[in-house]
């Protein structure tokens, strides 16, 4: 493990603070990793920082697509989720089968505008030097960030001891992370390897966070994709654990007269034990 890029939580929330309320995380948790068949799972779906944070308001029609993916077939649950302008919540899912399940959220996009010295904050602290680089080339460094953003988040579940393949494939999402080794399967102490891909293609050189809560604490570890757009982050070798791996990527809009900017959230959670 490189220590070097491996922080406790505590001592980043100073500098998480700049960009408060702009690079927010979302994700999927639900109240066990490791549920039974036949009973409900409630899932919220969560903003926030430092693997902390609250419901997500989210607004009216808000969500895209909500499915679960288990070994036998995917479902979709759109119309499951209860929308409003203040919340939007999951109804608890119910697994009938046993195995390693996926659920994936997507929402449509949303617009933000922030003032030129906040845009440059908050595209710095998430390792979005494409967006810097261009801006600074096209003299742009005291314009206004217009930009639109979508979240794309899932959470993987393990129902009894059959450890499935499916969590290891692409579900076709705009943005996704893919766990190359279905993550119940490891011991503790192993490594696991997640590829990220942006409209289905390897994304390279992206930020990618591994939020670990291990034991009451929290550490955040941070590596770039490589040119197959893997990164590879450690289990922990004791102790209960919840995991959150997080990406964002910026792309330019061209004729929109909105916009300037397209952002693509991901996350992927999921536990040991």
């Amino acid at each position: 493990m490189n220590k070097q890029k491996i922080m406790v939580v505590s001592a980043l929330c100073a500098l998480m603070s700049i960009t408060a309320g702009l690079s927010h995380e979302f994700w999927l948790f639900p109240s066990s990793f490791f549920p039974q068949v036949g009973k409900p799972v409630p899932v919220s779906i969560n903003v926030g920082e430092n693997y902390e944070g609250e419901r997500w308001g989210g607004g009216n029609r808000r969500v895209q697509r909500l499915r679960l993916i288990t070994p036998k077939g995917e479902q979709n649950l759109t119309a499951s989720i209860s929308q409003s302008d203040s919340l939007v919540e999951i109804k608890p899912l119910i697994l009938k089968d046993g195995g390693t399940q996926m659920i994936t959220l997507e929402t449509n996009n949303s617009f933000i505008e922030l003032e030129a010295n906040k845009f440059l904050e908050y595209l710095k602290e998430d390792g979005l030097d494409n967006a810097v680089a261009y801006r600074r080339e096209h003299k742009e460094t005291t314009k206004k960030g217009r930009e639109q953003y979508r979240r794309c988040a899932k959470t993987l579940l393990q129902a009894g001891n059959v450890y499935a393949a499916n969590v290891t494939k692409s579900s076709g999402m705009a943005m996704e992370i893919v766990p190359l080794q279905n993550p119940y399967s490891l011991p503790k102490g192993s490594l696991l390897t997640c590829q990220v891909l942006y409209e289905n293609r390897p994304l390279k050189n992206a930020l990618v966070r591994c939020w670990r809560r291990v034991n009451g604490k929290t550490e955040l570890e941070f590596k770039r994709s490589d040119a197959a757009g893997n990164a590879t982050f450690d289990l922990p070798k004791k102790g209960n654990a919840a995991y959150m791996i997080s990406v964002v990527t910026m792309v330019r809009l061209t004729h929109n007269p909105k916009a300037d900017w397209q952002s693509t959230w991901g996350s992927l959670t999921f536990g040991m034990k």
